[in-house]
């Protein structure tokens, strides 16, 4: 099975930037997703009901590598797995270094909405509250489950029983 065999297309800013004109109400939501649990997935698949078009922003290796100290698997690996994701319909890989915020994909994808779930919580929460209110991009926040799961929490389990071994 190859890649355009899963489901979503995974698209560079400027491949996405020439299909957006046909895609009607987008609806763009962003995480490490490393690993991915249920909670990204539901916050994925709900953010869908809010518009035509679900872009996924997949934060490069560089965003967990300050967040986590390294990524337990790589932008491409990560990328990958959402796109399987039912109801995603493009996948872009965002990497910037020393840049801890979507900020600028945001600002070329355009959307209409931004979702956020698990700690976005509110606009003090949220690094790109700023970059949506001067792009007049809604943010919608708490879409998908409730805190459930982490994937540092996850990964520190792991580390923790991996030590003992």
């Amino acid at each position: 099975m190859n890649k355009e065999e899963w489901g979503a297309r995974i698209v560079s800013l400027d491949e996405f930037e020439e299909l957006r004109p046909k895609l009607g109400k987008i609806v763009a939501t962003s995480g490490g997703f490393d690993p991915i649990h249920p909670g990204h997935i539901s916050c994925i698949i709900d953010s869908k009901k809010y518009g035509d078009t679900l872009v996924v922003i997949v934060n490069g290796d560089a965003f967990l590598t300050a967040k986590k100290g390294h990524p337990f698997q790589d932008l491409q690996t990560r990328s990958l797995i959402v796109s399987g994701i039912v109801g995603v319909d493009y996948v872009i890989p965002f990497e910037i270094e020393d840049d801890q915020t979507v900020s600028r994909a945001l600002e070329a994808i355009k959307p209409n909405i931004f979702t956020k779930g698990g700690d976005r919580k509110d606009k003090e929460s949220l690094p790109e509250w700023e970059t949506c209110q001067k792009n007049n991009i809604e943010v919608v926040f708490n879409v998908g489950e409730k805190k459930k799961w982490s994937s540092s929490w996850f990964l520190n389990r792991w580390n923790k029983r991996s030590k003992k071994v």
